[in-house]
């Protein structure tokens, strides 16, 4: 634990949130449509709204790409190149989702993180991400809402978790520098809760 907390830690929380904090779908919706989108549309910086707001499909594309490998590509460096503790890269992942929920540069209104923890947890464990999609599609078939998929499906991320834990062939990555499934499990469900603080609007929804 003290790892988290020392000056190599901090050092990679500020940068992951600098990097995460990158404004995305503000900047290329402002390039596409001289609009700004946090005061478009449901005022969320992200992938679908950046398309409900510019309505060019490239944008969305470029969007959604670009936040992925806003979460893929510092995971993927840190334990593969930098061989950064474990403990440490989950620290930094969730530094991303804070920064790109909440950028300082757009007065911390940024988007719901989902994109982002996508690319994460390619990385981390990417059968996390399978069954958040499973989960999803399921709650959208039955709904027919993006936004309660997306809750939903986030909301069971603590689920796979527990699977991940009961099942040994789950569990991935096991050989990085410092991997342990109690840094794996705390920060997953910490990343999740940073995700769904930006979902509010489902509990606010009647009738749906």
């Amino acid at each position: 634990m003290s790892e988290i907390f020392s000056l190599t830690g901090l050092l990679v929380f500020v940068l992951c949130y600098l990097i995460g904090s990158f404004p995305t779908a503000y900047i290329l919706v402002r390039l596409k449509s001289k609009k700004d989108i946090t005061k478009e549309g449901s005022g969320n910086v992200g992938t679908l709204n950046s398309f409900e707001v510019s309505k060019s499909k490239r944008v969305l594309i470029a969007v959604l790409l670009i936040d992925i490998l806003k979460g893929l590509l510092p995971a993927w460096i840190m334990m593969y190149i930098i061989n950064v503790p474990f403990a440490v890269v989950m620290f930094g992942m969730s530094g991303l989702i804070v920064g790109h929920n909440y950028p300082v540069w757009l007065r911390f209104i940024g988007g719901r993180g989902l994109a982002t923890g996508t690319g994460i947890f390619l990385v981390i464990n990417y059968f996390i991400l399978i069954g958040w999609c499973v989960t999803w599609v399921l709650v959208f078939l039955f709904k027919r809402n993006v936004l309660i998929a997306n809750t939903a499906a986030t909301l069971g991320i603590p689920l796979y978790v527990v699977l991940v834990n009961l099942i040994s062939w789950m569990v991935v990555n096991s050989s990085v520098n410092g991997f342990s499934l109690v840094y794996f499990n705390v920060f997953s469900v910490i990343i999740t809760a940073i995700i769904i603080t930006r979902h509010t609007e489902v509990f606010k929804t009647k009738g749906q």
